[in-house]
């Protein structure tokens, strides 16, 4: 669950908070990450964070959070 990386002096009302779990989600699913894995862990943490920067458009979350996961390695 992605309320895991929202602080309690963070302010997400419930529809907000539902559509950044079905973002998690999707990028998970998108992703073939585990909601339980390290990975998952980061990209919830990248999500809040644009989120608390003023990303408040689904696709426009996605759009900027997915680019980072596919960062090349090594």
């Amino acid at each position: 669950m992605i309320t895991r990386f929202i602080r309690a002096d963070d302010f997400v009302g419930p529809e907000d908070l539902s559509m950044l779990q079905e973002v998690f989600d999707d990028l998970c699913r998108e992703c073939l990450l585990s909601q339980h894995s390290a990975a998952a862990d980061e990209l919830a943490r990248q999500i809040i964070q644009f989120y608390k920067a003023g990303a408040r458009d689904r696709e426009k979350l996605k759009a900027t959070v997915c680019p980072r996961l596919r960062r090349p390695t090594g």
